[in-house]
C-alpha cells in the first residue's frame, strides 16, 4: 500500500486516491481472511455446537432410542429422522452437552421420507446452512452426531458429538421408507454406525449440510477360527453410508410451511435433474438383482425387488420391449403368470424375431396350464423368425418344448387362443 501511495503523490493525483486504494486493499485483505477463517477446525466446532442428541423413549416396552438432529433456524426448529422418534412416549433433546429439553413440540412427521421436525425453546446453539445442490463427486464430508452413544457412555466418558469422515460419492437412486417409491439418496464413503441417523452430513469445502444421515449399509463377515474353520458369523460396517439430500430435506420444510433460515422454497431447478428416476439405472439394477435371484433359487424377496426396480423402469418406459420381456420373467419367477403373460405378449409383439422371449413366454402359459397356448405360441414363433438374433441356443429349447407338449396339448389345440393377433 505504501508503494501505491507514493506513486500516486509522485504523479500529482488527489491525495484521495490513496485513501481508496487503502479502502480497497484493506476490504480484499479482510474478505481474504474471513474466506481463510473457515478453517476445518472451525466448520467442525460450528457443526458440533448446532448437532443435537435426540432421545426418545417408549415407556410401554421400556426401550429408549438414541439418534443425532440439527437446528436449521433461529427459532429452535430442528429436524431428525422419523424412525428416531417411532413408538416413543416422550422425548428428551440435549443441545451443547450442556442443555436438556423435555418433551419438545414435534411439528411434522412423514415416516415415508423418514424426516421429521421438532421445535424447542430459542437456543444458543447455531443453525446449520442447508445446501441448495449436490456436492461434486469426491469432495470431502464429514457425518456429526452421537453414534455408539451407550458404549461411550459405559466407558466413562462425557456426552459428547462424533465427527466421521466421509467422501461423497454422488446423488443415487433408492426408495422410500414405506411406500417404496422413487427417492434420491446422498451415498458416502465413511464409517457410519448407529446413533448417526438424523444427524447432517457436511461439505468440508462449503461448511453447509448436503443432507441427513439415514442408514449404513452392513454386511456379515464369516469368523473363523486358528485353523481356519468357521465358527459364526460378524456384523461389520461397510463403510457405505446414505443420508437425504438437502434438497428433499428443503422441500418437505417448504411444504409444510417451515423453512430454515435464509433458503428459497424451493431447491434450485438445475440441481432437481441429479435427483430425477432413470429407467436405464432401474432397468440395470433390477436386472442384476434377478440374475442373483436366479443363482438363489426361491428367493422370493429378491424377485420382489427385483421386480421394485423393473416397474419403477416401466412406469417411464411403459411399452419398453426390454423392460416388458425382464418384468415378464420376473412376474413367472413369483408365480404371477396372468401378468407375466400379459408383459411377456406385448413384448413379443414388438419383437417378434427374440426366440428367448417366445420361450420364456411359452413356459408362463405352460405354468398357468395354458398347454396348448404355449404350444402355439412356440409353433408360431418357429414358423415365423427363422433366423432370429438370439435363436441360437433358444431355439433348439423351443424345438424341444413343442416336442415335449405336442402329444399333450393336441387334443385342445382347436380351443386354443393366441396370445396376439398378430401374424408370426
Amino acid at each position: 500500500m505504501r508503494f501505491l501511495s507514493l506513486k500516486a503523490s509522485q504523479s500529482g493525483s488527489s491525495p484521495l486516491i490513496p485513501i481508496a486504494l487503502f479502502v480497497v486493499g484493506f476490504v480484499l485483505i479482510c474478505t481474504t481472511l474471513s474466506a481463510r477463517a473457515a478453517t476445518k477446525a472451525e466448520i467442525y466446532g460450528h457443526v458440533k455446537a448446532g448437532t443435537v442428541l435426540v432421545v426418545a423413549i417408549d415407556d410401554k416396552t421400556n426401550s429408549v432410542s438414541l439418534g443425532s438432529g440439527f437446528l436449521v433456524n433461529g427459532d429452535g426448529l430442528l429436524i431428525t429422522n422419523a424412525h428416531v422418534l417411532e413408538d416413543s412416549s416422550r422425548l428428551l433433546v440435549y443441545v451443547g452437552n450442556q442443555e436438556v429439553y423435555s418433551n419438545p413440540a414435534i411439528v411434522a412427521v412423514d415416516p415415508d421420507r423418514d424426516l421429521a421436525a421438532i421445535r424447542i425453546p430459542l437456543s444458543s446453539a447455531p443453525a446449520l446452512t442447508l445446501a441448495g445442490q449436490p456436492s461434486p463427486e469426491g469432495n470431502d464430508v464429514m457425518a456429526v452426531g452421537y453414534p455408539r452413544l451407550t458404549d461411550v457412555l459405559n466407558m466413562g466418558f462425557a456426552l459428547h458429538p462424533t465427527i466421521v469422515p466421509g467422501t461423497m460419492n454422488g446423488i443415487i437412486q433408492g426408495r422410500s421408507r414405506t411406500t417404496y417409491r422413487f427417492a434420491p439418496f446422498v451415498q458416502v464413503t465413511g464409517h457410519i454406525n448407529q446413533g448417526s441417523s438424523g444427524g447432517p452430513l457436511v461439505d468440508l469445502t462449503s461448511g453447509e449440510v448436503i443432507g441427513m444421515v439415514v442408514l449404513q449399509v452392513p454386511y456379515l463377515e464369516r469368523a473363523r477360527d486358528r485353523n481356519g474353520a468357521g465358527i459364526g458369523s460378524v456384523m461389520i460396517r461397510s463403510g457405505i453410508g446414505y443420508a437425504i439430500p438437502t434438497t428433499v430435506i428443503r422441500q418437505w420444510l417448504a411444504e409444510n410451511q417451515l423453512l430454515a433460515e435464509g433458503q428459497s422454497s424451493l431447491p434450485a431447478a438445475a440441481s432437481m435433474g441429479e435427483l430425477l428416476p432413470s429407467a436405464d439405472r432401474s432397468f440395470v439394477t433390477g436386472h442384476i438383482v434377478f440374475t442373483i435371484a436366479q443363482v438363489l433359487p426361491k428367493d422370493s424377496d429378491l424377485y420382489n425387488l427385483a421386480l421394485y426396480h423393473y416397474e419403477a423402469a416401466m412406469a417411464l418406459r411403459p411399452h419398453d420391449p426390454r423392460v416388458l420381456r425382464h418384468i415378464g420373467m420376473a412376474y413367472a419367477a413369483l408365480g404371477r403368470f396372468d401378468d407375466a403373460i400379459r408383459a411377456m405378449g406385448e413384448a413379443l409383439d414388438k419383437e417378434p424375431e427374440s426366440a428367448m422371449l417366445a420361450y420364456e413366454l411359452g413356459l408362463a402359459q405352460e405354468a398357468k396350464g395354458l398347454t396348448s397356448d404355449a404350444l402355439l405360441t412356440w409353433q408360431n414363433f418357429l414358423a415365423y423368425a427363422k433366423t432370429a438374433h438370439d435363436a441360437q441356443g433358444w431355439q433348439l429349447k423351443i424345438q424341444e418344448a413343442v416336442t415335449r407338449t405336442t402329444i399333450a396339448a393336441v387334443p385342445s389345440l382347436a380351443g386354443a387362443t393366441p396370445v396376439s393377433t398378430k401374424e408370426r
